[in-house]
């Protein structure tokens, strides 16, 4: 009798000279596997017995825990006997969905008024095969929709998996954030369904490092938004990002105006190099909406591309649906990932791209974090000239140029994507030459509005200044430093200077112009107007043209 088990409250069965255990005090997921890993793990045990009391699910729920507990191994197979003063109709009535595990193999029913025959019954039940619990007992049961929530079950999921890919082990040893998911039913059952490798093998199979994984974030201020972050998502990122400075925005939300005021104020205010958004804000609500412009998440990055377009958007999102991708990107978010579901059994080779991908799209917004400012200094300057004593077409021009502008930029990936937008940033400044230096009618000679004659200027480079020669030819530097020095009343050269360096590498550009574009530092043998075709290089122009435009 040493390795039968009876779990029970009955004094009946407590005497029936098995071994006995009683179970009154458990009632959560957590208390049952606990209990299993303490009670069952080192025992030898090969028939067990579950009395079906006052909570017929709860004992159901019992049996389907041993099934589905990985840590069994073995044990998990042995056979089990539920015992129940009520009829086996009776218990299917009234345990509804949790009654599927009774149609499984290896699973039996019997009343226990007559003890004599239950020992009979335990003698002749046998385990189920290992060939056979899939199709035996995997397949056959059922979980309630109750605890199948699957907007839920994606984030505990896919937090796990971001994790194995990532290579973090942030959910190691006893960490409650990992053995709490764990423990839940349901994790099992999806864990035993798809047959994902347990936490242990994994860290046992995968010797890499962590080095190729790891993103660095050093410096950058990430807001994470996701109403079940604490379902894996923050302890996770903080490991991916190597920071403990993830700021986090956790609430169900419909959609934008159902935020809290503080955290419409951090969104609002804020700036942040990245933003995480979930797809779905508002749990299990959310499971049945079809188009992609209803979701809560697709609602807060509306908003937050609203606030500024230069704002990097990343979109987490369970849904596999090309439409809704699409609709996602459409929308203007810059990546998204895709949180793997265990409804899906998604092979460890996707879970490794699906986070390098992610990673890609990490460091890329990185690199674009540089737009926001942009974006958000455009707005400034339009604000600026349209409060100038200036024409209207003066000024529209002036926006249209940036506008033009920023949808360059904003698409920039390639070195030309770079360069093209380089050159219609600087149109911006042949715009204002044009508006304020004209030449006279019928004279071979130029001048300044309101100021008279644009003198011939020219850089001194033993001087390091600028002063004026005889010549007659007027480029549009010429034109700048005139606007600069006589209109303007300016006096720092070296301003006027860069300038000069700017345009020709604008014209070395446009005009294929190698003297230009291959010219050297002579120290350092470096390319000095390689920039040209780099965001850094624009950032310099647009930061001159900032200038500019404030001495109107």
């Amino acid at each position: 009798m040493g390795k039968i088990f009876i779990l029970g409250n009955s004094e009946k069965l407590e005497q029936s000279g098995y071994n006995f255990y009683k179970i009154s005090d458990l009632r959560t997921d957590k208390e049952i596997h606990v209990w299993i890993l303490n009670n069952l793990l080192e025992k030898d045990i090969e028939k067990i017995v579950i009395e079906v009391g006052k909570n017929p699910a709860l004992s159901l729920q019992l049996g389907l825990h041993i099934r589905l507990t990985k840590e069994l191994r073995a044990k998990a197979l042995i056979p089990i006997l539920f015992v129940s003063t009520s009829s086996l109709n009776a218990i299917v009535v009234e345990t509804g969905i949790w009654s599927h595990l009774l149609a499984t193999k290896g699973i039996y029913f019997s009343s226990f008024d007559n003890l004599a025959g239950l020992k009979n019954e335990i003698t002749a039940m046998e385990g189920i095969a290992p060939n056979d619990y899939e199709t035996g007992f995997l397949n056959v049961i059922k979980m309630p929709d109750e605890i199948r929530d699957g907007h839920s079950l994606a984030n505990i999921w896919g937090a796990y998996t971001m994790d194995k890919a990532a290579k973090t082990k942030a959910f190691s040893g006893t960490d409650a954030r990992f053995t709490d998911n764990q423990a839940k039913l349901y994790f099992k059952y999806v864990s035993a369904k798809i047959k994902l490798k347990s936490q242990e093998e994994t860290e046992e199979a995968d010797k890499e490092n962590t080095t190729d994984t790891i993103i660095n974030a050093s410096g950058k201020k990430i807001l994470l938004i996701d109403d079940e972050s604490d379902k894996g998502w923050k302890i996770v990122l903080e490991k991916v990002f190597n920071t403990s400075t993830l700021q986090v925005i956790e609430e169900k939300v419909k959609d934008y105006d159902a935020f809290s005021d503080e955290s419409k104020r951090i969104i609002e205010n804020e700036h942040f190099d990245l933003y995480i958004v979930d797809l779905r804000l508002n749990g299990f609500e959310e499971e049945k909406v079809l188009k992609a412009t209803d979701f809560s998440g697709m609602k807060v990055l509306q908003k937050i591309k609203s606030l500024n377009k230069g704002n990097q958007v990343i979109m987490f999102t369970a849904s596999n649906k090309v439409w809704n991708l699409k609709a996602l990107l459409d929308a203007g978010a810059d990546g998204y990932y895709m949180k793997e579901s265990p409804e899906y059994s998604f092979s460890n080779e996707f879970s490794t791209q699906n986070y390098k991908q992610f990673q890609k799209d990490v460091k890329r917004c990185f690199d674009r974090n540089f737009l926001a400012k942009i974006y958000s200094e455009i707005r400034t300057i339009k604000s600026i000239i349209k409060g100038l004593p200036y024409s209207q077409d003066f000024t529209r021009e002036i926006e249209n140029q940036l506008d033009l502008f920023w949808n360059m930029i904003s698409k920039a990936w390639t070195e030309s994507d770079f360069a093209y937008s380089y050159v219609t940033l600087y149109m911006v400044i042949e715009i204002i030459n044009n508006q304020f230096v004209k030449k006279k009618v019928g004279e071979d000679k130029w001048e300044i509005e309101g100021v008279g004659l644009l003198l011939d200027w020219q850089w001194n480079p033993i001087l390091k200044k600028c002063d004026t020669n005889g010549r007659n030819k007027v480029s549009e530097w010429q034109k700048m430093a005139g606007l600069y020095f006589q209109r303007w009343n300016q006096k720092e050269h070296k301003f006027i200077r860069n300038i000069l360096f700017l345009i020709q590498k604008r014209n070395g550009f446009v005009h294929n112009d190698k003297t230009i574009l291959d010219r050297k530092d002579e120290k350092t043998g470096k390319f000095l107007n390689h920039d040209v075709y780099t965001k850094e290089g624009v950032i310099k122009l647009f930061d001159a043209v900032k200038q500019i435009i404030s001495f109107l």
